[in-house]
């Protein structure tokens, strides 16, 4: 799964494509299903819940700010990041606050965090579009 030209189809290039999302997903285990799933669940369980569920669930995304996102990542991770794709860490907290809703609300087109070949689907269907 690219992660990094689905960011940019699903979000239409907001706040550029840095290879934030993608990063962090590889933090969480890599860029695929595991890492999808374990960032989703790391949101939930950061303090992120009432987000997360509206992302994936079928209503309206609720927005998150980048001091939410800051939160939930932490000052050491947020560096690394930044480090990583060449950015500070607010701007890494400003670009995640804009790209994690519609990315995770796009890759759970069902209301649930799909399963490999359900992730792969939804990815295949986004970048078709």
């Amino acid at each position: 799964m690219d992660v990094n030209a689905l960011v940019k189809k699903v979000t239409s290039g907001a706040q550029g494509n840095h290879g934030t999302l993608s990063t962090v997903m590889g933090l969480m285990g890599g860029q695929n299903q595991a890492g999808f799933s374990n960032m989703v669940s790391s949101l939930t369980s950061g303090g992120l819940g009432d987000q997360v569920k509206s992302w994936v669930g079928t209503g309206v995304n609720q927005v998150v700010s980048s001091q939410q996102v800051a939160s939930w990542l932490g000052n050491d991770k947020l560096q690394q990041v930044g480090r990583s794709v060449g950015l500070s860490p607010n701007d890494v907290a400003s670009h995640l606050a804009q790209q994690l809703p519609a990315f995770i609300d796009k890759l759970t087109p069902h209301g649930s965090v799909p399963d490999e070949a359900g992730l792969e689907n939804a990815a295949g269907q986004i970048a078709g579009q």
